[in-house]
């Protein structure tokens, strides 16, 4: 999206609502209200409840190791700088690179 925009925004102006309709997604508390699961917050004024924590715990486990394969993956400086080549080539790029990864991990 150009300009600055809140996550929930951007989610709600792509086409990606209807590409995860039938699939469970999950975002951070940037996207609360989108269907994603998302942590729980905090009530105003209260602490979070010991359920709420081990809901956040559980969501968040998930979320990080998310976060780290994107960080792997932003470690090829084909992605940490704007992709130059042909758009149609990038799904296969991305493949490559995922590859790569995993044969230098040992997988």
């Amino acid at each position: 999206m150009p300009g600055s925009r809140h996550d929930i925004h951007a989610w709600c102006q792509s086409h990606f609502p209807e590409a995860f309709a039938e699939r469970e997604g999950i975002g951070d508390l940037g996207y609360v209200g989108s269907g994603l699961l998302t942590p729980r917050r905090k009530p105003p004024g209260q602490e979070r409840s010991a359920g709420d924590k081990v809901a956040n715990r559980s969501v968040n486990t998930l979320r990080a190791a998310i976060e780290r394969a994107i960080a792997h993956l932003k470690d090829w400086k084909i992605f940490a700088t704007r992709y130059r080549g042909p758009l149609t080539r990038f799904t296969l790029v991305a493949k490559a690179v995922t590859a790569l990864a995993f044969y230098k991990k040992g997988w």
